[in-house]
């Protein structure tokens, strides 16, 4: 009789928890168009903010900051913070906007240029040479080249590229 009434009692609560709703996890949204429906407006757009990167650290600074939007429209950098979900940021008028999650890793840190206006594109090194990539392999180059510099309390690969990002001689860094 224990056994049916515990049989019982799983059945109701599998059949409670089945017609209860659930909020499934969301995917990210780093580096697409908004495409939203609605009419949220930005909770603000700071100013002086020349990469993605950049307006992601204004995001994380901002409690209250969900997603962000940047991207070069008229040749003004633009950063746009939002308190939603990247998914529900309304279409933007310029095609050259594009949407991230607070969460999202890897945003660039490439400053935008007309060819480039998200600054997505980093098919090509600061100084406009053609960039092999090397992400994550051992260096293999021969010479004698030494560091730029060292920087210490560095515990993270993006951080170490936002050191090189934030310093014009950086070409590349080792981790």
């Amino acid at each position: 009789m224990h056994s049916f009434t515990s049989i019982v009692a799983a059945s109701a609560l599998i059949a409670g928890v089945s017609a209860s709703p659930f909020k499934l996890a969301a995917r990210a949204t780093c580096g697409s168009a908004p495409a939203g429906s609605g009419s949220q407006t930005p909770l603000s757009q700071p100013t002086g903010i020349t990469t993605a990167s950049a307006c992601q650290a204004q995001c994380d600074a901002n409690a209250s900051c969900l997603s962000f939007v940047f991207g070069m429209v008229n040749n003004v950098d633009e950063c746009m913070l939002y308190a939603v979900a990247a998914s529900a940021i309304p279409t933007q008028a310029s095609p050259n906007l594009v949407c991230y999650d607070k969460a999202c890793t890897g945003v660039p840190a490439v400053v935008p240029t007309t060819s480039n206006p998200t600054g997505a594109n980093t098919g090509t090194t600061k100084r406009g040479n053609s960039k092999r990539d090397t992400c994550g392999s051992a260096p293999a180059g021969s010479g004698s080249q030494t560091p730029l510099s060292q920087p210490t309390g560095i515990t993270t690969a993006s951080a170490c590229q936002a050191q090189c990002d934030a310093n014009t001689a950086c070409l590349s860094f080792v981790f």
